[in-house]
């Protein structure tokens, strides 16, 4: 049975109960249960598993991280990395969704998901990599979730602190950072992209 399973599911990065049901209306749920043990599958969270002996891809980490926790994409800390942003590792996977805040440790992984409005659920983009899709944020997004979800980064000093790309900053996509911007209807928002520029200029 299992090597049945196996050949149904070794494409998938991240399977989910639903889906085997799906796939195997028959099958018995008491398998997964049996194959943790033996250590051919570990279980993420309630409903999710992934295989074990895997190699744990950039992308395919993404793509677990954006169907663990649904709807969420990635952003913040993981996007930063992923544009170079910022110089140093991300050792967890930061996302961001309309479901409340919550953070899954595993073996493979810790996956943080911070809560937004759904008014603010956008600008994200679908990238392809080895053949694996992901939901991740454009930089300009990214930047605007991080301004508005840590509320301390109120200075220029703080954003120094930050040691953000100054590169990468000036070839931001100006009119689309304006209309996201405009999307918060923050004036706090507003505050924090003048320190922005102040910031590239310093």
């Amino acid at each position: 049975m299992y090597e049945q399973f196996r050949r149904y599911f070794s494409s998938y990065p991240i399977i989910s109960t639903k889906e085997i049901m799906r796939v195997i209306p028959s099958f018995d749920a008491k398998n997964l249960v049996y194959w943790q043990k033996k250590g051919y599958i570990q279980k993420l969270r309630n409903g999710f598993y992934v295989f074990n002996n895997t190699e744990w891809s950039e992308e395919r980490l993404y793509r677990i991280a954006n169907t663990l926790y649904s709807p969420s994409y990635i952003s913040l800390e993981s996007a930063f990395q992923f544009y170079n942003f910022i110089p140093e590792g991300v050792f967890s996977f930061h996302s961001v969704s309309t479901l409340k805040t919550n953070r899954f440790t595993t073996d493979i992984g810790t996956f943080q998901y911070k809560t937004i409005k759904r008014s603010l659920f956008f600008g994200y983009k679908l990238i392809e990599m080895n053949g694996i899709r992901f939901r991740m944020a454009t930089l300009e997004k990214a930047i605007l979730d991080y301004l508005y979800l840590n509320p301390h980064v109120n200075d220029l000093e703080h954003l120094r602190s930050l040691r953000w790309s100054k590169t990468e900053l000036a070839s931001l996509n100006q009119a689309e950072l304006k209309d996201y911007q405009s999307l918060y209807n923050s004036p706090t928002i507003n505050r924090k992209i003048e320190l922005l520029k102040q910031y590239l200029d310093d």
